[in-house]
């Protein structure tokens, strides 16, 4: 009977653990190395293994169900399987297999063994399930005139109210992509701190038509190597005429489990000032987005991604007077797959 009711428990147990870790909270994750002891422990090495094998089949196979749903149910796709046991989930098998001799006997080595598998995938599992945190800001401008000595004052990303300096320690370079020859600081301003940024000319493109750009970007990520960055949302400063919004533009369900929200949560203005060697029209836009990802699987391929973005785009005169800029912010929790 216990043979026939610890594979049963492994499918249910990893079904079960895939919605809750993709509809409640990403940690939920951390319990399969876990529950693969468990049941190991209860059984033989082959039982051990083959519940292993279970969990980690019915619960792949979940989170595949949840990030397709049900108007695109190609689950048998075999790469997200494979790429997840690669990446890991071959430790559930091991776990289930080591498990049976820590409870029976008095194979120390083996036992040890073990326990410090378990203890180093369960920490696996808990670094790549906790919440992971990026900074993105990019300033855009198109032109039909060549524009010199360019001085843009711009709302700058903040923390508590607070702006965050370190975003602007991180200029993001792509040779022929972004402008390279500019200036920033932060400073005082009529309105409160604000980033200054300062650009010799513009880049003649000639794509499709005679146009005029430059292309700045700020990106701050968090890895081994990195310093810890604030796991919190940056958002522009200084604002006004802030106008709370709770709008879902777009929803999918698998189920209990919400795999697609789009919401737009807040309207504002922010001040915005240009001024350049003559006066033109220009296309101001502004990226700020704050990007949170968590593992929901032992690989990124399948993970729940939820990027808050204020966005500026704008058309004005290089006059050197306040304008204020409208931005919508905006925030999408979608659960991704290996081929997104």
């Amino acid at each position: 009977m216990k043979k026939i009711l610890l594979p049963l428990i492994a499918l249910i147990a990893g079904f079960g653990l895939a919605f809750l870790a993709a509809g409640v909270h990403s940690l939920f994750f951390v319990l399969l190395p876990i529950l693969a002891f468990a049941l190991g422990y209860f059984s033989s090495w082959r039982w051990g293994l083959l519940c292993g094998f279970l969990l980690f089949a019915s619960y792949t196979f979940a989170i595949s169900l949840i990030w397709n749903g049900i108007d695109n149910p190609n689950l048998s796709y075999p790469l997200p399987y494979i790429a997840a046991f690669i990446a890991g989930g071959f430790s559930l098998l091991v776990i289930g297999a080591l498990a049976p001799p820590v409870g029976k006997g008095p194979r120390r080595a083996v036992s040890i063994n073990a326990i410090v598998i378990l203890a180093i995938f369960t920490g696996w599992c808990c670094y790549t399930a906790v919440p992971h945190y990026s900074y993105y800001y990019q300033v855009a401008i198109h032109s039909q005139e060549n524009l010199e000595n360019l001085e843009l004052y711009l709302p700058v990303g903040t923390v508590s109210g607070e702006p965050y300096t370190g975003l602007y320690e991180h200029v993001l370079e792509m040779p022929g992509g972004t402008t390279e020859n500019f200036t920033q600081e932060i400073v005082e301003t009529e309105y409160g701190k604000m980033l200054k940024l300062t650009i010799p000319n513009l880049k003649n493109t000639n794509l499709p038509m005679p146009r005029y750009t430059a292309n700045i970007i700020f990106w701050q990520g968090r890895g081994f190597w990195e310093k810890i960055v604030p796991f919190r949302l940056i958002q522009l400063m200084p604002k006004s005429v802030v106008v709370q919004v709770d709008t879902v533009t777009s929803q999918r369900f698998m189920g209990p489990v919400k795999s697609r929200e789009s919401k737009v949560i807040e309207r504002f203005n922010v001040p915005v000032k240009i001024t350049a060697s003559s006066q033109a029209q220009i296309k101001l836009t502004i990226w700020n987005r704050t990007d949170r990802s968590e593992a929901l699987n032992f690989t990124y391929s399948y993970s729940k991604s939820n990027p808050y973005t204020e966005i500026i785009n704008y058309n004005l005169q290089t006059d050197g007077e306040w304008k204020f800029m409208p931005v919508e912010a905006k925030s999408i929790m979608e659960i991704r797959g290996l081929s997104d």
